[in-house]
């Protein structure tokens, strides 16, 4: 009987010993992770730019990147409590521990949720921002080609300008049709010529169309002449790079999105770890006063 009590204490002491190096662990592993997500904080947090919204959208998402962490820390140490509890050890350093440990849950908590309205915010003024700089910018642009037209067809106005341009439109004809003819007229130069990949699509085109039609010539010499058509196409090109984008824009602060909801997870997370501990403790101390 006396060896079996002997066997039962031992026993006993090993699984305290244990129980009790389990949880020092974990609240060391806590501890480490919560300092590890300040130091990084501080780092983050200078040189202060609080004005500047993209120094805030990036710092709001590191803080969220980085914000599992500390909740990992916290649910290491919550873990230490109940093993302390369980074995009736370090009671009196887990309540000295447990009070900071869930207001500090609870304020993460509370950070993690303001940053979740204010980095979409944030977000959403830096697309509008790109979205009016994108349109300011493309409107500049064709009031800057329009005003080009107009001057140009002023010139045109000119007979010496306008018999220079007629000049330059024969010579330009002359010149493809020769090398268009040269084309046409060898099937293997002609093939080449479509198959060559470095040859722009326009005149490539040209070539299809001029084998089938020599008056496609005078249509593309027109085309490539005229003001009103070149600045047409030109417009229509800062139209199209106008709405791409736009469109990349929309995507970007599309993407923004899962950063907000994490940081309203995390916020979760915090809060319940926070608010349980202090509730559970305030049970306690009510408990307590009671017996008495």
């Amino acid at each position: 009987m006396l060896n079996f009590l002997c066997l039962f204490t031992l026993r006993k002491n090993m699984a305290t010993s244990t129980s009790s190096n389990t949880s020092f662990s974990l609240k060391l592993i806590g501890i480490i992770c919560i300092l590890l997500f300040f130091i990084e904080l501080l780092f983050l947090l200078f040189p202060l730019q609080l004005t500047d919204k993209l120094w805030n959208i990036n710092l709001s998402r590191s803080l969220v990147q980085q914000g599992i962490v500390p909740l990992l820390g916290l649910g290491a140490i919550v873990t230490a409590f109940y093993i302390d509890r369980a074995h009736e050890s370090s009671h009196s350093s887990s309540l000295s521990l447990k009070l900071p440990i869930f207001i500090l849950s609870s304020l993460l908590g509370l950070m993690f949720l303001l940053i979740f309205p204010l980095y979409l915010g944030n977000v959403n003024q830096i697309k509008e921002q790109g979205l009016t700089r994108i349109n300011k910018e493309a409107e500049q642009l064709e009031n800057q080609i329009k005003s080009q037209l107009t001057q140009i067809q002023n010139q045109l106005s000119n007979d010496q300008v306008k018999a220079s341009v007629e000049k330059q439109r024969a010579a330009l004809k002359e010149q493809l049709k020769t090398q268009l003819n040269e084309l046409v007229k060898d099937n293997q130069k002609y093939n080449q010529a479509i198959n060559n990949s470095q040859l722009p699509t326009a005149q490539k085109d040209l070539l299809r169309k001029y084998k089938e039609n020599p008056q496609a010539l005078d249509n593309f010499i027109a085309q490539q002449t005229d003001p009103q058509q070149l600045a047409n196409q030109r417009i229509d090109q800062i139209q199209r790079q106008k709405e791409q984008q736009l469109q990349k824009t929309q995507e970007d602060a599309w993407k923004e999105l899962p950063t907000g909801i994490n940081s309203l997870l995390l916020s979760i997370g915090y809060t319940v770890i926070g608010w349980r501990g202090l509730r559970g403790m305030g049970v306690a101390k009510s408990s307590s006063r009671r017996s008495k």
